[in-house]
């Protein structure tokens, strides 16, 4: 007995030893200020005139090994006088990042941050982007994004799409304007392009300088299933992009052609998008470029058969990834386009990979194109 409680004794003055040489001494406050993602009712993460981020957790009395994984990259963190674990790190990367705590070997989010959809409900933190401003909030006329609702036969279910209409809209009942269908990532729904990929003040933006003309955009969930298919594996049904191609031009496209005022013929469509939405775009809408004068292809591969696009109606094939994806392919690809006749071109976003910025930078780059 005796020498188990000497063990245990020796077992307790170890770990506060450990503790107390990695201690964390809290920096003073002035200078820090909470970050434009920390969450209301919190007071951490922290940013300073540095570009250092400050977080903070608190995670169960057991705990021995707490790690922050901030933009993939993971940071140990240490234990401050009141128990709570601590990381002071500069941002990996700009832009939408994930930020995680991983408490022996469990990842949780932060709660000091606003969760977004990506691949699930995840906390995340926006970085500040210097040569990026095209994003930010200005005091310019703003549009509105709408939640429209219809119901699909296809699912036998009500869904969801987010449409951005420019500033005037409703002012100017008489004046119709081109469409862009936009879709999300696999990751995603229909909520990210507005929420993440910030489409909807891009385009506010582009519209005050007098870059594009204002149009409507329109954000439909990527993922469609009959009754009986099976949602769990890869989150995809059977046959995803069959589905999606009927329940998209059967239904989604007619009706927002019946609610909203949209100039109805390819000359004034585009459709785009992002990693699986940029396959989608790739595809049906590559099948049926008699309805999409405009097609962009973000991060989703390229034009695989390209004798399907119509001459008559394709004016503009638009393939974009990160530097660290695959852009010799796109370039590739492009090249072989315009040796067929089309009006093909491409954007590679410099230090970026599979993640939002490229995305952000590539519907930056694709809207000045259009409905020229």
């Amino acid at each position: 007995m005796r020498h188990a409680l000497l063990s245990l004794a020796a077992m307790f003055l170890l770990c506060v030893t450990a503790h107390a040489q990695g201690a964390f001494v809290p920096p003073s406050p002035d200078g820090w200020q909470r970050t434009s993602s920390t969450q209301r009712q919190s007071e951490f993460p922290k940013v300073n005139a540095d570009g250092e981020y400050w977080f903070r957790f608190s995670a169960p009395a057991t705990a021995r090994d707490v790690k922050l994984e901030f933009a993939f990259q993971e940071f140990p963190a240490q234990q401050d006088a009141d128990g709570r674990w601590n990381v002071i790190a500069k941002a990996p990367k700009v832009g939408y990042q994930i930020v995680r705590w991983i408490v022996d070997g469990a990842r949780l989010p932060d709660p000091g941050l606003e969760f977004t959809f990506s691949n699930g409900w995840v906390s995340t933190i926006e970085i500040p982007s210097p040569e990026d401003g095209y994003y930010l909030m200005r005091d310019v006329p703003h549009g509105d994004v709408r939640e429209h609702w219809f119901y699909s036969q296809i699912e036998g279910n009500w869904r969801r799409a987010y449409v951005y209409t420019p500033a005037g809209y409703d002012s100017q009942p008489d004046r119709r304007y081109p469409v862009l269908y936009l879709q999300h990532g696999a990751g995603e729904n229909e909520t990210e392009w507005t929420h993440t990929g910030f489409a909807a003040i891009i385009a506010d933006n582009l519209i005050a300088e007098g870059k594009i003309e204002p149009l409507i955009i329109v954000m439909n969930n990527d993922f469609v299933y009959r009754p009986g298919d099976n949602r769990g594996r890869l989150a995809l049904a059977d046959k995803w992009n069959e589905n999606y191609e009927e329940m998209f031009l059967t239904e989604a496209l007619p009706d927002i052609e019946k609610h909203y005022r949209v100039i109805p013929d390819a000359a004034h469509r585009a459709m785009a998008g992002l990693s699986l939405g940029g396959m989608l775009t790739g595809t049906v809408g590559v099948r049926h470029s008699d309805l999409f004068g405009w097609l962009g292809i973000f991060s989703g591969g390229v034009v695989s058969e390209p004798a399907l696009l119509n001459k008559d109606t394709v004016k503009l094939v638009f393939e974009t990834c990160g530097s660290q994806e695959y852009p010799e392919r796109i370039q590739q690809n492009v090249a072989e386009l315009k040796e067929l006749g089309f009006n093909a071109a491409t954007y590679v976003s410099p230090d970026t990979a599979h993640e939002w910025q490229t995305w952000r930078r590539s519907l930056y780059q694709f809207l000045p194109l259009i409905f020229k």
